[in-house]
């Protein structure tokens, strides 16, 4: 399909709650700032966050829809400002990410711009979703729904009397490839993301203390945050970080020759797996939620606790043969590519437009 570049204007809304700058982007912001760079609409698209002062939002055309004035009823005021304003712009498509009480609220003021929706969680755990009734309607009032994994998909469906609806697709996070595999990488393990015990870390800890005691030649890194769990792993070759910006943790995964993603939680689908796999890691993952739809070359724990991680640790530290061929692999095959997807999603939004252009000229 051609792009016509014929769509007027595009708004994203993020979640208030997700921080659009470089240092400190989560899982929607990335998202969001990977397609927007590569979309052929980006300069009729608008982004919507909030941002504190001091921080710089990670692209162009960003709206910051500060609420910290505001003690109470965050998330209604934060959708009512969004809400003002497109009243003066008079969007075409309205793009909400995670956050169903956004749509509600739009779809309550029968706002005539054309609804996309996208889930990265479980929908059956996010407000506004949660019963079979609210996603009936989701279904129903939205024009297009996007998943971020088949898995996320399922628990949509989950319940409802029917499997699927022309109005929804899977559109997966994506990266880009680099061209050139990284044939000097250090004996060196990584772990990224919350450091609590959904994630897998306190597996992951008491693992790699015992895989540096017995490799001498081998370090690890972590990086990552977590105030709500503390978890005290210390040796001298294990370095733990803060939370790092996105492009320095690619870095890392590009230097290191072993990434893990032991999550215990149904992950709706695992960004790191799929970053640490195209910059050539040799990836162990646990089989929870859409993990497995990050990349067909990685390996899957059997069974998950720090005995079996700490088995897979070994094997690939021992099998080089093993380990490179995750790495390679990976690197070669990247499964969810920012290019053909951002051609899916552009492609979405200009048949969504010129179908309402069509009813428009016929209603008139």
């Amino acid at each position: 399909m051609k792009l016509l570049k014929s769509v007027n204007k595009i708004a994203i809304i993020l979640p208030y709650k997700e921080i659009y700058s470089e240092n400190f982007s989560g899982a929607a912001s990335i998202w969001v700032k990977d397609y927007f760079k590569k979309s052929i609409l980006s300069n009729s698209t608008y982004i919507y966050g909030s941002l504190d002062k001091g921080l710089k939002p990670i692209t162009k055309n960003f709206t910051n829809l500060n609420i910290s004035d505001y003690s109470f009823s965050k998330t209604k005021n934060y959708i009512k400002k969004f809400y003002i304003d497109h009243l003066k712009k008079d969007f075409d498509i309205i793009e909400i990410h995670n956050r169903p009480e956004y749509l509600n609220f739009l779809i309550g003021k029968k706002i005539k711009s054309k609804l996309i929706f996208f889930f990265h969680n479980n929908p059956q755990d996010i407000r506004g979703s949660k019963t079979v009734k609210e996603r009936i309607n989701i279904l129903e009032k939205t024009d297009k729904i996007f998943f971020v994994s088949l898995w996320t998909k399922k628990k949509f469906f989950e319940n409802l009397p029917f499997s699927n609806k022309s109005n929804c697709e899977i559109l997966y996070p994506s990266m880009s490839k680099i061209k050139k595999f990284n044939s000097n990488k250090k004996k060196q393990i990584v772990f990224t993301g919350k450091l609590n015990s959904s994630k897998g870390y306190d597996l992951f800890g008491k693992a790699i203390i015992k895989i540096l005691d017995k490799h001498k030649d081998w370090s690890a890194i972590v990086a990552g945050n977590e105030p709500r769990e503390k978890y005290k792993f210390k040796h001298k070759r294990l370095k733990i970080y803060p939370w790092l910006p996105h492009k320095k943790i690619l870095q890392i995964y590009n230097d290191s020759s072993i990434s893990v993603v032991p999550s215990r939680w149904e992950e709706p689908f695992g960004r790191t797996a799929l970053e640490s796999s195209s910059r050539g890691c040799a990836t162990i993952i646990s089989n929870r939620g859409g993990l497995s739809e990050t990349t067909d070359y990685c390996y899957v724990l059997d069974s998950l606790n720090s005995k079996s991680l700490y088995e897979a640790l070994k094997k690939l530290i021992n099998n080089e043969n093993l380990r490179k061929k995750l790495q390679t692999q990976g690197f070669k095959n990247v499964k969810h590519t920012i290019r053909a997807n951002t051609q899916l999603i552009d492609s979405a939004r200009e048949k969504l437009i010129h179908n309402f252009n069509l009813n428009f000229i016929k209603n008139k």
